[in-house]
């Protein structure tokens, strides 16, 4: 019996991991944000520029992250499914290995550079709810391909707004602690949000550059963002 019970274990989890879609969070390129992901020094590929050297110099850095918010709208192909199915939109934080720069291994310029990929999902975070609820409130195909634009480049201003306000603390004023104090908001802004965190599907939609189900296709028009 104990032989054949060890057997039985063996073969349930065989099978639970069967089904499991291992989704490409990285490639040789750029890594996209994910709960597990620790940028370290050697992520930092790129070589630096005169006018990057004189930012350094100017602001006392050592490391630059080159971090942007892919996203994408994709559609069902057949125009007849579209009302059956839904639109899918795709938001993710990117790193880009060799547009990020560093000249030195101090761990707390590379740590100052990490919660500016942060805010990147933070913001990406906000764009999801707000198409969510937009969803909610109007019902139907064609919500998402109205309001996505628009949801993206509110996205994007709130990611600068943020990105400034940090900078200008840390890089700029120099205020006392300054990193230490926006690390502890953002961990906690992270945790308050973590329902709305990219997904392993979204980094893998992105990072390959097609539709993730073979009905689908990324939308041939967008319409534009509202005023």
């Amino acid at each position: 019996m104990k032989i054949q019970l060890i057997f039985t274990l063996l073969l349930l989890v065989q099978l639970s991991s069967f089904g499991q879609i291992n989704y490409i969070t990285e490639d040789t390129t750029h890594i996209i944000w994910q709960p597990s992901v620790k940028l370290a020094y050697t992520d930092f590929k790129g070589t630096p520029s005169e006018k990057e050297m004189n930012m350094f110099n100017k602001y006392d850095m050592t490391a630059s992250a080159a971090i942007g918010i892919w996203s994408v709208l994709d559609v069902p192909k057949r125009k007849r499914d579209r009302g059956k199915k839904l639109e899918k939109v795709y938001f993710a934080p990117a790193f880009s290995k060799y547009g990020s720069v560093v000249i030195s291994p101090d761990s707390l310029q590379i740590a100052i550079q990490i919660v500016y990929f942060d805010i990147a999902e933070l913001a990406a975070r906000w764009a999801r709810r707000e198409l969510r609820t937009f969803q909610d409130k109007m019902k139907g195909y064609g919500t998402l391909f109205l309001m996505y634009s628009t949801i993206e480049k509110d996205m994007q201003e709130k990611y600068n707004q943020m990105i400034g306000a940090y900078t200008k603390d840390v890089f700029v004023d120099k205020k006392p602690d300054a990193y230490e104090i926006w690390r502890k908001f953002y961990d906690e802004m992270l945790e308050e949000t973590k329902e709305w965190a990219t997904t392993p599907q979204e980094c893998q939609r992105l990072l390959i550059g097609k539709p993730m189900e073979p009905d689908y296709e990324k939308s041939p028009t967008i319409a534009g963002p509202m005023p």
